[in-house]
């Protein structure tokens, strides 16, 4: 059946606002990654759109007539436009259509309470205020503060664990660099100002963590229980081994203009709200960096029986520590559960003050 002449104008009509919103849609990004890639796109569109016009032509027998040649052009540059940005658009949204919450745990085992407070190793500067802000209250109010924070190790155990987290040399260095990559902050540069009274007050503060000497040994001893685990890792100490490196990504960073270095911060906050969205993958490692620092926590909270315990660790911890402690004590619940976006806080916004007459 075909097409009236006003229906064939409707369609027309809808063809190519889809065509102008699919290019102003698409442009803006591809721009700010760079001028010559969008050039590249809407050449490579105009291309497919004049081999469709083509193809259309040779096997056009009757019905509407074909598009003319500049206008397929025209539409494969817009469409395509369109396509090639829609993933990067997914990804930069992704903070905002599905924000990564950590959560906050009061446990109780009918005595005491602890409180565990998911974190992140970078995010929000709004999201670490608001956790300093919480464990300067809870320290006012007697609770013994818990930091994570892996300690230094030996020469040896130090360059086994750069090898197997790639790090480059300084694991906390490269979290900053990310951070700053992200447009995020790094979580060290808001516990520090509590964790330096350490040594003034060590009752109530506490680095809750293992050393990098222990981990290591650690890893020999499951290694020596399972010799397959050895393959995980690079074997010559480098960042080798087919590995995502990180620190050379930071470095391609570094040298981006203004508008790219936004785009990636936003790609980057997308790609944090997904990986770290999702579930723990496994990893050989998970055996030392999860689940042995997991026991030695969960022994640091058994060691202080009367005390309130407020813990800042990283997510992905809980779980295993909530199993560890229910080991050792069943009476081990959960009395309240509450949760915090830790990329986008839900206090995120802008504004001006408005002053006072003098």
């Amino acid at each position: 059946m075909a097409l009236s002449h006003d229906s064939a104008i409707r369609l027309g009509t809808l063809g190519w606002a889809v065509v102008v919103l699919a290019f102003l849609i698409g442009a803006p990004l591809l721009w700010a990654a760079s001028p010559l890639l969008l050039g590249g796109v809407v050449l490579l569109g105009a291309v497919i759109g004049l081999i469709c016009h083509g193809i259309h032509r040779m096997f056009h027998r009757g019905g509407l007539p074909p598009v003319s040649g500049r206008r397929s052009a025209l539409i494969g540059a817009g469409l395509v436009t369109g396509l090639v940005a829609a993933p990067g658009w997914w990804l930069v949204l992704q903070p905002a259509l599905h924000p990564l919450a950590v959560p906050k745990v009061t446990l109780s085992d009918g005595t005491r309470e602890v409180v565990f407070q998911g974190m992140v190793h970078v995010g929000s500067e709004q999201f670490y205020r608001s956790v300093s802000y919480d464990l300067i209250r809870a320290k006012d109010s007697g609770y013994v503060l818990f930091f994570e924070g892996v300690q230094p190790g030996t020469p040896e155990a130090d360059a086994w664990l750069d090898a197997a987290t790639q790090s480059g040399g300084d694991l906390n260095a490269q979290y900053g660099r990310i951070g700053d990559a992200c447009g995020l902050s790094f979580q060290g540069d808001f516990l520090a100002f509590l964790q330096r009274d350490e040594a003034m007050d060590p009752e109530h503060l506490v680095t809750a963590d293992v050393s990098v000497t222990e981990m290591y040994e650690e890893w020999q001893r499951q290694v020596a229980a399972d010799p397959s685990l050895a393959d995980a890792l690079p074997k010559d100490g480098s960042a080798g081994g087919g590995g995502f490196d990180v620190s050379r990504v930071l470095e391609l960073a570094a040298g981006l203009s203004g508008s790219q270095k936004d785009l990636l911060a936003a790609a980057c906050r997308g790609v944090f709200s997904v990986i770290l969205g999702g579930a723990e993958s496994h990893d050989a490692l998970n055996g030392v960096i999860l689940d042995f620092r997991n026991r030695r926590l969960a022994d640091r909270i058994t060691a202080l029986p009367q005390a309130d315990i407020y813990i800042t660790y990283g997510s992905g911890h809980f779980p295993g520590l909530f199993q560890e402690l229910q080991g050792r004590n069943p009476n081990w619940k959960i009395v309240a559960t509450n949760w915090t976006t830790a990329i986008v806080p839900p206090d995120d916004a802008a504004g001006q003050l408005v002053m006072a007459a003098p």
